[in-house]
């Protein structure tokens, strides 16, 4: 019979099941829908840790992008943005006697992506649990439910095995933080690189949920986030400033939605010649040949991106390039060959792209290509998850996102199939879309 445990109850696992191999932990919730105007993203994680109670290195870290840790002996089951419906919304596989003699503990944790931007938090959630089943005979062992007493965490420490005397052992931990995934990065020993501090448990004692009012600021009303650098249009000086390719005029560049951030990258595909600027506010154009500020603004784009480049320079970077590329190029199922030599083309001669090993490129947007070409789902799946190994730099992120949008708008218009794509790519990495598009 299964043990259900409460809030800070431990159990032997092993000691009371001395053949126990091989288990499943499974974690489950349902989101209340209700509660938010966005579709909720909730992930498990289990952070393998040391005698210090720490993650010992990266590998360590399993989530659905590093899917296995502890040499194989965890093994995540992948992501699932729906939430529970019949069964385990996601499961942590684990064989007991595989796991490293180094790892001493493995902390199960729930967190919500994206919960500041999209103001949710599990005080949103309901019907919380984690549950561990051994899979060699599906037999429940234990049930923790977590209740409803959150209220504004967005990350929680569910539930953690540990050894002790040769044995394993549960512990119902059920605590809550405030931050997201970087904070528990952070709590248990992993860098990551956004500026900001964890936060401890939350005190319940001293939350009103009525009263509380987060801070989030990251992204005003009406999705528009100005990264101009000091660009005004000339006849307003207004900073909500767009842009596009000079001939498609103001209706496409707002229909299409480029916000600035992408410009620098897109002049490079093609030429400041053909960029046209476009001021929300009073309908003022202007072209980057013509406008001294524009030019200028320009080349500090392009500056800023070689920065990231030579910053960030390396196989994960390059992937994530090529596998953007390849998701934008291939939107609506299609690579027109010239398009293909464009972007190969944009590779060899720009100035931020310098460092790129275009060899590489070359190889790996064709390998990308022709995996999205045989099976969509499963190459978008690749494609993705090349991505998402940029998740803890934010600044590569944002050049992959970026370089994306540029692609896309290439043409002169952001068709909406390529403005799906680019959503998904930035909530691959944990970036808010309308940093880049509205």
């Amino acid at each position: 019979m299964a043990v259900k445990l409460s809030k800070g109850q431990k159990a032997d696992l092993t000691k009371a099941n001395p053949n126990l191999k091989n288990i499943i932990v499974g974690l489950g919730w349902s989101p209340n829908q209700a509660s938010s105007s966005y579709s909720f993203d909730i992930d498990a994680s289990a952070f393998l840790l040391g005698v210090s109670g720490k993650v010992e290195n990266d590998r360590d870290f399993v989530y659905y992008n590093n899917p296995s840790g502890g040499q194989g002996s965890v093994v995540h089951s992948g992501d699932n943005k729906l939430g529970s419906g019949d069964g385990d919304a996601e499961q942590i596989k684990i064989n007991l006697p595989a796991i490293p003699s180094r790892i001493t503990k493995i902390a199960f944790t729930i967190t919500i992506n994206d919960a500041q931007v999209k103001r949710q938090s599990f005080g949103d959630i309901k019907n919380s649990y984690v549950r561990v089943v051994n899979s060699d005979n599906n037999e429940l062992l234990l049930q923790y439910e977590l209740g409803q007493e959150f209220s504004v965490e967005t990350a929680l420490v569910a539930a953690e095995l540990y050894q002790y005397n040769g044995e394993w052992k549960f512990n119902a931990l059920g605590s809550g933080f405030q931050g997201g995934l970087a904070v528990l990065c952070r709590n248990f020993g992993l860098e990551v690189e956004e500026d900001q501090s964890p936060s401890p448990p939350i005190n319940r004692q001293s939350v009103d949920r009525q009263t509380y009012q987060p801070s989030y600021g990251q992204v005003p009303q009406g999705g528009y986030v100005s990264e101009n650098n000091g660009l005004q249009c000339p006849r307003c000086q207004s900073s909500q400033v767009t842009a596009g390719k000079k001939g498609f005029g103001l209706g496409k560049a707002a229909v299409g939605g480029l916000l600035l951030g992408p410009v620098g990258l897109l002049a490079g595909f093609i030429g400041t010649k053909n960029m046209e600027f476009a001021c929300r506010s009073c309908g003022e154009r202007w072209t980057g040949a013509n406008n001294y500020n524009a030019a200028q603004w320009m080349q500090r784009q392009t500056e800023s991106a070689r920065n990231v480049v030579n910053k960030y320079k390396g196989q994960d970077l390059t992937e994530a390039l090529v596998a953007g590329g390849a998701l934008v190029s291939m939107a609506d199922g299609v690579l027109d060959p010239a398009e293909q030599s464009k972007l190969i083309q944009y590779f060899q001669t720009s100035q931020e792209m310098r460092g790129v090993n275009i060899t590489e490129v070359t190889s790996r947007f064709n390998y990308y290509v022709q995996r999205l070409r045989s099976d969509f789902i499963m190459g978008k799946a690749e494609a993705l998850r090349a991505v998402g190994k940029l998740t803890r730099k934010p600044e590569a992120s944002r050049l992959v996102i970026r370089f994306c949008c540029a692609i896309a708008y290439a043409d002169g218009e952001f068709a909406p199939v390529e403005k799906q794509i680019v959503e998904e790519i930035c909530r691959e990495v944990s970036l808010d879309p309308r940093e880049f598009i509205y």
